[in-house]
């Protein structure tokens, strides 16, 4: 016994659809052959690889000198072919990362405070500090959301606020290493 799907004034049978999508989907990818897409596939390949090593490093060097940014805005502005990325598509991924970079270390953190005291962790003598850290990210996460919300999806704006950072981290990075 087969289900029809009702579609209008013609019935399609389930297992027809897939097959009928793959047609379509050939016949556009034959009448258009210089039109390659590039599709990104999920598994071991080149892109894949590049990711884990761009979250890996930000990680690393997020654990070694709390400075977690220069890698991934390298990445955004260098992603591996086939990743594009849209204004949404790079704020969810850079997010994504972030969100497992600050969350391993704060596990980190947490775990040191409380099972291996004198260790590095918190410290109740700088609540006020984390408070204010709390407070200024929060603020600059709304400042941020009413710019992004401002740009329009070009990459060239986009490349061009990276650059800035990359370069402001660049810079300070240089000074703090010349003054001692």
């Amino acid at each position: 016994k087969q289900n029809n799907v009702d579609r209008g004034d013609t019935a399609i049978q389930p297992d027809n659809v897939a097959a009928t999508e793959k047609a379509n989907n050939d016949a556009a990818a034959a009448a258009a052959p210089n039109n390659k897409r590039e599709e990104f596939k999920v598994g071991p390949n080149k892109a894949t690889f590049v990711t884990l090593l761009a979250g890996g490093a930000s990680g690393f060097l997020g654990g070694l000198v709390a400075i977690r940014g220069p890698p991934l805005i390298f990445y955004f502005l260098h992603p591996p072919r086939p990743v594009k990325f849209n204004k949404n598509t790079q704020r969810a991924t850079a997010t994504t990362i972030t969100f497992f970079n600050v969350g391993m270390r704060q596990a980190f953190y947490l775990y040191n405070t409380f099972a291996v005291p004198g260790q590095i962790g918190y410290r109740k003598e700088e609540w006020r500090l984390y408070l204010c850290v709390v407070v200024v990210s929060l603020a600059g996460a709304m400042v941020g959301n009413k710019i992004f919300a401002m740009l329009k999806d070009s990459k060239d704006t986009i490349r061009a606020i990276l650059s800035v950072f990359l370069l402001l981290s660049a810079t300070g990075l240089l000074f703090s290493a010349f003054r001692g």
